[in-house]
């Protein structure tokens, strides 16, 4: 069988990604559309299913509420947006447009707008094409949503410091931390650098990655509640869900696993993938699976490499292999275009895909 069922006693769970998920839909029920208190069934059934305490409940209230006060204060104002500037400000000097400058004036217009497109999500030139076609592919959200690349990152980092944790895991928060700033902290990217953090600084009291997942989304909110309007931050935390329950699952073929975990992110981010290209690829989940884990290692790969001038020839074949696939897929693509859909649709559409979770669980 490809899926096993966990015999092990799970371990201490603080439901903090149900405080999370409640502020995430009080703030859209009040930014965007009253339909979106209907997905407090979702956080209900949750309470009633794990029967968490009313301590707790009582808590995870008093933190939803400090959130919708610092919204109503604050507004569109995101903290993180204000770091890198100030960073500049205060050095009198950008090392992000010095990099962006640097790629620029190295390589190849072709290869400089790709790497741009890839790294740092600039869509000039050449770019702008392949980001376009990526768009009719359905697979545009693998530049959009950079924290499932800079995971990966932190995995090699920690595979190639595993017998030193402790500077494998200095030079990820330098390495996370820099790329954060690159990117003027961009929520998906961010993203990742708080969970480690969080990781490190609580592995002794969070052991269930949901509780991580979830602190994680409350410090983000906090620091900025408007953050949840943004789609690389919903996609973000959102797949990032869907792959933590499919780990949970402990499905023990390789292969199953991975098409599942590209199923569910293709699922749990429709609708914003409709939102973002008005949208959707015949070919939706194919191209998911092909693609990701190939602009994973693109991603890795000029991450490491682009400063590394003088491989310019290779970068640029990597560059024009890479723009092939994808222009041969877009010209075998079949696209169907989808409005916008309404409010109660979304609402809808994410209550089944949860219930329908629960039902597989219980089975």
């Amino acid at each position: 069988m490809g899926l096993t069922r966990k015999n092990k006693i799970e371990k201490q769970t603080f439901h903090l990604v149900w405080i999370f998920i409640l502020a995430c839909i009080l703030l859209y029920s009040v930014h965007v559309s009253y339909y979106y208190f209907a997905l407090l069934l979702i956080p209900i059934f949750y309470l009633i299913t794990y029967k968490v305490k009313i301590k707790t409940i009582i808590v995870g209230l008093i933190v939803i509420g400090v959130i919708l006060l610092i919204y109503l204060l604050i507004k569109q104002v995101v903290v993180f947006s204000f770091i890198t500037p100030t960073i500049d400000k205060i050095t009198h000097f950008s090392i992000r447009d010095s990099v962006q400058k640097f790629v620029q004036n190295e390589y190849d217009s072709k290869t400089a707008t790709f790497i741009n497109l890839v790294l740092f999500n600039i869509k000039k030139g050449a770019g702008y094409l392949i980001y376009h076609q990526m768009i009719d592919l359905s697979i545009v959200y693998l530049i959009v949503v950079s924290g499932f690349h800079i995971a990966i990152l932190k995995r090699i980092v920690s595979y190639c410091f595993k017998r030193n944790l402790v500077v494998g895991n200095i030079v990820n928060i330098l390495l996370i931390t820099f790329y954060c700033y690159l990117l003027n902290f961009a929520v998906s990217v961010t993203r990742v650098l708080i969970m480690f953090v969080i990781t490190l600084i609580f592995r002794k009291r969070l052991s269930n990655r949901f509780d991580i997942l979830g602190m994680s989304g409350v410090f983000s909110l906090l620091l900025g509640p408007s953050s949840v309007f943004n789609v690389g931050f919903c996609m973000s935390y959102l797949c990032t869900a869907g792959i933590i329950y499919i780990y949970k699952l402990e499905i023990t073929n390789f292969f199953l696993e991975k098409i599942l975990i590209n199923l569910v992110a293709v699922i749990l981010s429709l609708p914003f993938v409709i939102e973002i290209q008005h949208q959707i690829s015949l070919w939706v989940v194919i191209n998911s699976f092909a693609f990701s884990y190939l602009f994973a290692f693109i991603f890795v790969y000029f991450l490491l490499t682009f400063w590394v001038v003088w491989i310019a020839p290779f970068q640029r074949l990597i560059v024009n292999l890479v723009t092939f696939l994808i222009h041969t897929s877009w010209e075998l693509n079949v696209v169907i275009p989808i409005k916008n859909l309404p409010g109660i649709i979304e609402v809808l559409y994410f209550i089944v895909f949860y219930f329908l979770i629960r039902m597989i669980q219980f089975l």
